[in-house]
Formats: structure tokens, sequence, C-alpha cells
């Protein structure tokens, strides 16, 4: 089963993974990694490595962002010369859920697409939805 870990700036990360857990019960191979502005960059990249090792049963990981070009972003993309992770950004409640459903027996590059398509799919403007509704 391919793991999760979620890198946050803040506690993003721990309450995505605790918001979860309610409509999930049993999610397993999911981690966290919190980020303050006192944390050093390496020790940073240590937790994370950390945690990889942690949620890594040997099918990869999916690593899940806050923000393009934020810390927890930059700090995570030296991981990916390992073929075994995968990073995305915008993490998101719809993409946990996705992954709850979808990560065993998937490639790591299925499984990011899948997520990718699942984030961006679950952003919408609800009085445009409404008005397109009435309009049916």
């Amino acid at each position: 089963m391919v793991g999760i870990l979620i890198i946050s700036h803040g506690r993003m990360a721990e309450a995505l993974i605790s918001s979860v857990q309610f409509p999930v019960r049993n999610f397993q191979r999911i981690k966290g990694v919190s980020i303050s502005p006192k944390d050093k960059k390496e020790e940073v990249q240590e937790r994370i490595q950390k945690e990889i090792t942690e949620v890594d049963d040997g099918d990869g990981v999916v690593i899940l962002t806050d923000v393009l070009g934020g810390t927890a972003t930059n700090l995570s993309l030296s991981f990916l010369e390992n073929e075994k992770i995968e990073l995305v950004t915008g993490v998101n409640m719809p993409m946990l859920l996705t992954l709850s459903s979808y990560r065993k027996g998937r490639s790591l590059r299925e499984i990011g697409k899948l997520v990718k398509k699942s984030g961006r799919r679950s952003i919408i403007l609800a009085k445009q939805l409404l008005e397109s509704k009435r309009m049916r």
C-alpha cells in the first residue's frame, strides 16, 4: 500500500489527518510534518526522511504539500530523486478521501494523477454551480 506524507506550514498537516480520520475510520500509513518559521531546513528534511521511512512499506510514498513554491514543497523536492516518491501540491480533503480508496494496486504516477484530478475537481464556486442547476 502506498504511504502518505502531508507536509505543511503550521499545524495544517495534523489537522487534515485528524479530519480525514472521521469519515475514514482506519486510515493507515499516513503521517504529517508541520513546519514552523523557527525550524531549520536540515531538521525538517530529517523529519521528512524519518516519516517517509515510517509510511513506506515498499510501494512508495505520495507526499502532499500545502502550496507550490512554499517551504514545505521546496524542502520536499529533493526527495523526488527517489523513484518511489510522488509529490502533489495543494493538499485538500478530497485528495485524502481519494487516496483512502485508490492507493492499493496502482502505480505512484497513476495515484498522483488521480489525486490531482480529485483535488482540482473539488474546487468550485458554489454560486456558479447553483446558477447552472437553475438553468436546467
